[in-house]
């Protein structure tokens, strides 16, 4: 990714969180609270993208809440398609759109969205609160291409208005003893 794109990324990351912050002070103001629901596996429904083609080249977890940042997200990840598919349409009213990208690895590696739910969390102040945690799952091929990918997927799930944590879970592909790094 060149300068310019990894510090929109960056810039996007920093307004998340800054949205994050708001977010949790006006949660269900005008909406009322989300219904927490459990933490499940991501339907293939809800899998809008993958591709490892280097649209975005950095490693990322994003919350997208609103159209403006998902266009130019969109159109990033991408970009490096001879034939980019269309922009899904999202009613940000209802959905929102989660973000992981894995960075420069191999095209043996995977990164997913494995499972996404509410729970309940002690804040430091001992509050409790409901946060929105995803399960983010990569997998480490066998080591038999040299070569780069840049892996992301983009997935749609339930507008949740509170905090979203990112809980990460690595693995590597059973090789068979061959190729184990």
């Amino acid at each position: 990714m060149d300068g310019g794109a990894g510090s929109r990324l960056r810039a996007y990351a920093a307004a998340a969180g800054a949205v994050w912050v708001v977010s949790v002070g006006f949660a269900g103001c005008a909406r009322g609270p989300a219904l927490p629901e459990p933490l499940g596996p991501v339907p293939e429904t809800a899998r809008l993208y993958y591709d490892d083609g280097g649209g975005l080249a950095d490693s990322a977890r994003l919350v997208i809440r609103g159209e403006a940042m998902w266009q130019d997200v969109w159109q990033r990840a991408t970009a490096q398609r001879p034939a980019p598919p269309p922009l899904p349409v999202i009613d940000f009213d209802r959905d929102m759109i989660l973000v992981v990208a894995a960075g420069r690895m191999t095209p043996e590696d995977q990164i997913r969205v494995d499972s996404v739910g509410v729970r309940r969390e002690r804040t430091a102040d001992g509050e409790d609160r409901d946060a929105l945690t995803v399960i983010v799952r990569t997998t480490q091929g066998c080591g038999r291409f040299a070569s780069e990918a840049y892996p992301v997927e983009i997935v749609r799930v339930r507008r949740f208005d509170g905090p979203v944590s990112f809980v990460e879970r690595r693995e590597r592909a059973e090789c068979g003893g061959v190729g184990d790094r």
